[in-house]
């Protein structure tokens, strides 16, 4: 950054060989970015030879050199907006003229194709100006990640993270509107999206064809299939029962024994709402029904994309059933039935979690399912007057912070990294954050009060936090000795804002340095199972 500030420092002096210095550096770029918007090479090197024009006259009013790069882009910006202004007749060069086909698809066809194009195009235009970058040089323009490195002048490891980031925008944004199925058979759509958009297995809709199950016990029989939507109103008759029996078992039950329904929904508005947010996605529920068509049990299953190393897997988000068909095998049953689908799919793993101490659930066990990732919930203190200097801490806001790449360190789930777009809404209204980081490791920490007496949230820091989240680079929950430190870290934060105690996430093979936290309670919280389907998962 030094070396550019100097370059464009001579340059406004009028050292011509500056400048020369400065368009060979970023001549590359330029292209590229217009080409992003231009979709043409031709009008792109033309646009970028008029943006150098204008940075040439303009160069003088550029107060801060480190703020060139940004500057040169809305420069190319605004010529492409100028060239895609003006009416233009479609041409093909002169030598490629024979080599043009006659052959027109049919009207529907080719309006068909017309529209996915369009919607295409749309959807990465959409995309943050980096992301549209990457994605048109190195899907659209069939370039490498290495040359897209050097097109964009930034690391590979950025063009791959732009690259994951920008596939799972253009998964949700384009997914609710084509089937991948159908589309994958079309040559001429797929030439217009990401390979990896209609990859084998991760990428696709779930598929369960209905089948009759004998339970293991009982000689009952039972239908497995596909959820509908027509199914809602009997799934809350399910949910409706189910709670009523689990209301009757808990007054039998020792206080803070209770069982609770595995059903998100209090009302049908989020049933309803459950039920789109898998249909839209493409995921699946597995509904369990008696020989009379009652409902008896389901499975909601969701493929997960994730970060390495956890890689890609179908979650069994929630599992639940009438307790005379735990005993009856229901669940080994439904589970069988989720692997199938996986496998199907092409997907590494089966992943399921519960908050029953792993110990003590030898059914997942016995399916040949083990822990992968097990967390206590730590009430502790900090012992340092002062936060390690191996981390900085900057004060974000709910708009500011950037948990992309970012997994829940409590409660770790799948659906966690699947869900990050909408984590906006998760944050609390009063709450205080934080970005801590250390070297390449990103971590965001949220504090807030909660008060039980009001049910509200009073502001911090005016109040003193009582509650924490965590979001984390998923190295970190690899790392038992970087993981150690950040928790230590966030004690120390909530010391600084004056809270005398708080509870933090931990892995439950995890200790906890006794020279730097005071560990007040600790208790067993989570765990989550996984069956490996792939001899490198």
């Amino acid at each position: 950054m030094e070396e550019l500030e100097n370059l464009i420092s001579k340059a406004q002096t009028g050292d011509t060989d500056a400048f020369g210095a400065i368009v060979r550096r970023f001549e590359n770029m330029a292209v590229a970015a217009a080409h992003s918007i231009l979709r043409d090479h031709d009008l792109a090197e033309d646009a970028a030879q008029e943006a150098f024009i204008q940075v040439y006259r303009d160069l003088a009013t550029l107060r801060e050199g480190r703020a060139f790069p940004a500057w040169l882009r809305r420069i190319i910006a605004k010529h492409c907006d100028r060239i895609m202004r003006r009416k233009r007749i479609p041409t093909v060069p002169l030598d490629d003229a024979g080599e043009v086909s006659t052959k027109e698809p049919d009207p529907a066809t080719a309006a068909q194709h017309r529209e996915m194009r369009d919607k295409v195009l749309d959807a990465i235009r959409a995309l943050p100006e980096s992301q549209r970058h990457a994605v048109t040089l190195f899907y659209l323009d069939g370039h490498s990640e290495k040359e897209v490195a050097r097109l964009l002048d930034v690391p590979v490891t950025t063009v791959k993270k732009r690259l994951y980031f920008s596939r799972q925008s253009l998964r949700e944004r384009l997914g609710p509107f084509y089937s991948i199925e159908e589309a994958s058979r079309s040559k001429e759509t797929r030439r217009w999206l990401p390979s990896k958009f209609w990859g084998k297995g991760t990428d696709m809709t779930l598929q369960h064809e209905q089948t009759k199950r004998s339970l293991l016990r009982g000689g009952v029989e039972v239908v497995i299939r596909a959820m509908r939507r027509e199914d809602i109103p009997a799934l809350r008759r399910y949910n409706d029962e189910a709670d009523a029996l689990l209301e009757t078992a808990n007054t039998q039950r020792a206080p803070g024994t209770e069982s609770y329904p595995g059903g998100p929904w209090s009302n049908d508005a989020e049933l309803v709402a459950h039920f789109d947010k898998y249909a839209k996605a493409g995921n699946i529920t597995l509904l369990a029904e008696d020989p009379s068509g009652k409902i008896v049990g389901f499975a909601d299953l969701w493929t997960a994309r994730e970060p390495a190393p956890f890689g890609n897997s179908l979650d069994v988000e929630c599992i639940d059933y009438f307790r005379d068909y735990y005993y009856l095998g229901l669940e080994n049953v439904l589970l069988s039935e989720a692997e199938r689908v996986a496998r199907v799919a092409g997907l590494e793993a089966l992943d399921i979690g519960t908050n029953t101490v792993s110990g003590d659930y030898p059914s997942l066990r016995r399916f040949g399912m083990k822990v992968f990732y097990e967390y206590d919930d730590v009430l502790c203190r900090s012992r340092s007057a002062k936060p390690s200097r191996r981390f900085t801490h900057r004060e974000r806001t709910p708009k500011e912070a950037d948990v992309s790449g970012l997994i829940r360190v409590d409660h770790w789930a799948p659906t966690d990294f699947t869900f990050r777009a909408g984590l906006e809404n998760a944050w609390s209204a009063n709450g205080w954050m934080t970005e801590i980081t250390s070297g390449r490791n990103r971590a965001i920490l949220e504090l807030w009060r909660f008060d039980p007496e009001t049910n509200e949230d009073p502001p911090v820091p005016e109040n003193v936090p009582n509650r924490s989240e965590l979001y984390a680079e998923p190295a970190l929950l690899t790392s038992s000795a970087d993981l150690s430190v950040l928790l230590e870290q966030c004690a120390c934060i909530a010391s600084e804002l004056g809270a005398l105690e708080m509870r933090l996430p931990c892995p439950s093979e995890l200790e906890l340095d006794p020279n730097h936290v005071d560990v007040i309670d600790r208790k067993f919280a989570f765990s989550w199972f996984r069956k490996c389907l792939r001899a490198n998962c």
